[in-house]
């Protein structure tokens, strides 16, 4: 047995790994592909973090509590912003290199500004290859640790539970063969769930399977109606969906519909730098009213375009586009989850021995609409908590981040809902989601959705595990966006244009069991 599992190994997985490793734990990465094939080495934008005046904590927690729309857990953000500097220090003291205004060691780092962002404080590497700068270190530094057993190609199907306790997993090693990985603590680190949708951002891993393993071992999930769909992913038929990085709208792209009109400066006032929520409604409104599959992105103010962002510019490449002289076709596309498996400030959940971080976890940090760039903070900040944590002795969740509202009196437990004994596709899932529970909803769409969708598959390979994920995951989505009658952060309801104060709170699943729990009174934030 070991004394640490990490399951994933994006940002989140393998900070918690290498911190998990100095402090003396043995500790198994299990990953279901390579170690450096994550979520992660997508990511383009690059880490919010307050390192220099004039920005401040109290700024970046300002501008994260706005984006969240009244949903965030405000001290689960007072500890992403006040930790988060330290956090991304420590990482450039692994070897991650970022971009910096000149030559030199003593050069200033070069900060990008981003949306919902009130000033310059997203760090990037390589221009638009933050991610994959980022993986690189982290996996070098795993490599070097001999107190870290890595596990390739190796797909967990269910959590273990003894006694009320996870310790570990059931597994298919890389030759398909059943093994337990067993383990004193677990950590789900293992991303979000945008093979969801038809049109994504996210690689073809990510399939929601930390999740759905702790649905099924009965761990609390929340906010999983929160499906963030990135307003400027290139309209282009290649899958995971080329993201053009909001930093671009940061130096001066601007978005125009099918006439050449800017009209975010009618949606915002921050226009194109508005929270993300507010731009794919923009778009997706204008798509739907107009019958368009995409609108524009005019980059060509931006000096030294290849250069400033090489990624994004081989992308336009490959469908013949040059950025400096010709407009960019985008739609949204999902991108990432805001909630997930239910911690509390340390990325304990509500069954001992499980912990969770980064998109897999619902930490309370992201509300109803993650601020950009937040995202790569989140895992890189309550990974080493949650490693602290367990070798403090933790072994309960407390009523802490997320699991405040958890704890207060349930507002309504939602009635059980039927479910489809049929078959599906994993493509056919993927249409029913867009279709009905994409960036517009409303209860007719919802409840198609939910009419659809099977309990479970048969499943005997990686392959049906992932559509198995898939299904528990979409399920707890529509469902709770059901009973979410409003309209909040990146949940859209048609039939529901405003927000609710009677849900200003959490709807929280525990295996079939859907609830609702107010927001604690003294961590409510204006609903804006």
């Amino acid at each position: 047995m070991t004394d640490l599992l990490v399951l994933g190994s994006g940002i989140a997985g393998l900070s918690a790994a290498i911190h998990a490793a100095r402090r003396g734990l043995s500790v198994v990465v299990l990953t279901k592909g390579e170690l450096a094939l994550s979520a992660t080495r997508y990511a383009q934008g690059g880490v919010a973090a307050a390192l220099e005046e004039p920005d401040s904590a109290e700024l970046h927690l300002s501008d994260t509590l706005a984006a969240g729309a009244g949903l965030c857990d405000s001290d689960a953000v007072r500890v992403l912003v006040t930790e988060g500097p330290g956090r991304v220090r420590d990482l450039m003291a692994l070897g991650a290199v970022f971009d910096r205004t000149g030559d030199g060691a003593t050069a200033a780092l070069a900060l990008a500004r981003e949306g919902g962002h009130s000033v310059s404080r997203v760090v990037h590497a390589g221009g638009d290859a933050t991610g994959a700068e980022i993986e690189r270190a982290l996996v070098a530094a795993v490599h070097s640790l001999d107190l870290v057993t890595v596990r390739e190609r190796c797909f967990a199907v269910d959590l273990i539970v003894q006694g009320g306790r996870c310790v570990g997993v059931r597994a298919l090693d890389a030759a398909g063969a059943p093994i337990e990985v067993r383990a004193r603590d677990t950590i789900v680190a293992t991303g979000g769930a945008g093979q969801l949708f038809a049109v994504t951002t996210n690689p073809v891993v990510s399939t929601g399977d930390g999740i759905a393993l702790a649905l099924r071992a009965g761990a609390a999930v929340a906010d999983i109606e929160f499906m963030q769909f990135h307003p400027t992913a290139l309209h282009h038929p290649s899958m995971p969906r080329p993201l053009l990085s909001e930093a671009l709208r940061g130096e001066g792209a601007v978005l125009r519909d099918e006439h050449g009109v800017a009209f975010m400066t009618d949606e915002h006032p921050l226009a194109g730098l508005a929270p993300r929520d507010v731009v794919s409604r923009a778009i997706a409104r204008r798509l739907v009213d107009r019958g368009l599959d995409h609108l524009w992105l005019d980059a060509t103010t931006i000096r030294d375009f290849p250069d400033r962002f090489p990624t994004i510019w081989a992308s336009a490449q490959t469908v013949a586009l040059d950025p400096r002289r010709d407009w960019l076709p985008v739609a949204p596309a999902a991108h990432y989850l805001c909630g997930g498996v239910a911690t509390d400030l340390d990325g304990a959940t509500t069954l001992p021995g499980l912990w969770s971080c980064g998109e897999a976890a619902c930490s309370g940090v992201h509300g109803a609409n993650r601020l950009a760039s937040n995202s790569l903070l989140d895992g890189l900040v309550f990974a080493p908590r949650a490693v602290d944590a367990i070798c403090s002795g933790k072994d309960a969740c407390e009523a802490t981040g997320v699991l405040r509202a958890a704890a207060e009196p349930r507002g309504f437990r939602a009635s059980r809902a039927s479910r489809s004994t049929g078959s599906i596709t994993l493509e056919e899932l993927q249409s029913v989601m867009t279709a009905g529970a994409g960036v517009l909803r409303d209860a007719e769409s919802l409840q198609g959705v939910l009419d659809v969708l099977p309990s479970d598959v048969v499943a005997v390979n990686p392959a049906g595990y992932e559509l198995r994920n898939l299904l528990a995951v979409g399920w707890a989505l529509a469902r709770a966006a059901l009973e979410r009658e409003e309209s909040r952060g990146t949940h859209t309801r048609l039939d529901f244009p405003n927000h609710s104060n009677l849900l200003l709170g959490r709807f929280f699943q525990e295996g079939e069991a859907l609830t609702f729990h107010p927001l604690p009174v003294d961590v409510r934030q204006p609903s804006a």
